[in-house]
């Protein structure tokens, strides 16, 4: 059975890919309430499970073939909650026969400085949430446990696609376009930035999960072509037919605004993100698997068209 920890967009993604491949497949949904509010078929289970708790863990594992890890919690809870998985899954692979893919992001990496980042550089961020990332690319790929070797991690950049809320360019952006708002923006918004199309990212994860060669290693997912937050904000204009306003936050007043908001604080300490090109490597899957990325073009329209029908059926 191939099973998928968490049912936010990326987990909703590779089950919908799943499906397209083979109706008939059989999938176990993991959520912590063990409810969904969309309609699956009946080869399809959801359940409750917390991914930090490792006798939950082995349950699951125990059930299943291949795991897809695709849980996430708010930046400021991921002290306790992404050391908590990754042990609870080391516990659960160590006991039983099952595979993981790990869905991860670059913050391992750090700052480098505009370099495109390749799976061979070394985990040595500096920031809170970096290191954090690394801890768990230690704990379940680096242990020197036998389990290493059951287990695959895949790294996107940042968000892009239908179904996104919170990202640069999810429904508050689209929200803020349609409504005339200022998109209010950081950083230099001249500079190249590599986003992952939420599709692409769930096919690279089936495909490295479903491979026999892949595991004990980091792949990258494959991206569309690198471009600056004012070329996507142009392609944007052309596809909504809407003037985009925006606005360049200082980065001081991000550094202010922390001092009384969580949320900011954390995101203050990725601002080196927006500071420097931020360009990934994805040549040794192209090498591996051909190259499937969605054209930029090509996002934003069915991003868009993905929030206007969700307009229209509010």
């Amino acid at each position: 059975m191939k099973t998928i920890l968490g049912t936010g967009q990326l987990g909703l993604a590779i089950m919908q890919l799943l499906l397209d491949k083979s109706p008939d497949e059989r999938i176990l949904l993991v959520n912590r309430s063990g409810k969904l509010d969309i309609s699956i078929p009946q080869n399809v289970q959801v359940v409750a499970a917390d991914v930090t708790d490792a006798a939950d863990m082995e349950t699951i594992a125990g059930k299943s073939e291949i795991i897809f890890s695709c849980t996430d919690v708010p930046y400021d809870k991921w002290a306790g909650f992404y050391p908590a998985t990754a042990n609870a899954l080391a516990l659960a692979l160590s006991k039983t026969n099952a595979r993981l893919v790990f869905a991860d992001n670059m913050y391992s990496y750090g700052n480098v400085a505009g370099a495109a980042m390749n799976e061979q550089m070394p985990h040595t961020a500096k920031t809170k949430k970096g290191k954090i990332r690394a801890g768990v690319i230690n704990a379940l790929l680096l242990s020197g446990q036998e389990f290493n070797s059951r287990v695959a991690f895949v790294k996107a950049s940042d968000f892009i696609g239908p179904r996104i809320h919170k990202g640069l360019f999810g429904k508050d952006f689209l929200d803020n376009v349609y409504n005339g708002k200022t998109v209010r923006l950081f950083g230099n918004i001249a500079l190249p930035h590599t986003f992952t199309y939420i599709n692409d990212f769930a096919a690279a994860m089936i495909n490295v999960g479903t491979a026999n060669d892949t595991f004990g290693q980091i792949w990258h997912v494959p991206n569309a072509p690198a471009l600056s937050l004012d070329k996507w904000l142009h392609l944007f204009e052309v596809v909504t037919n809407k003037p985009i306003k925006k606005s360049v936050t200082p980065k001081f007043v991000i550094r202010l605004a922390g001092l009384f908001n969580s949320f900011i604080k954390e995101l203050y300490e990725m601002a080196y993100q927006f500071e420097n090109p931020y360009l990934v490597n994805h040549d040794k899957y192209v090498s591996r698997f051909g190259k499937h990325s969605t054209y930029p073009s090509a996002i934003v329209k069915e991003t868009v068209e993905w929030y206007l029908s969700a307009q229209k059926n509010n």
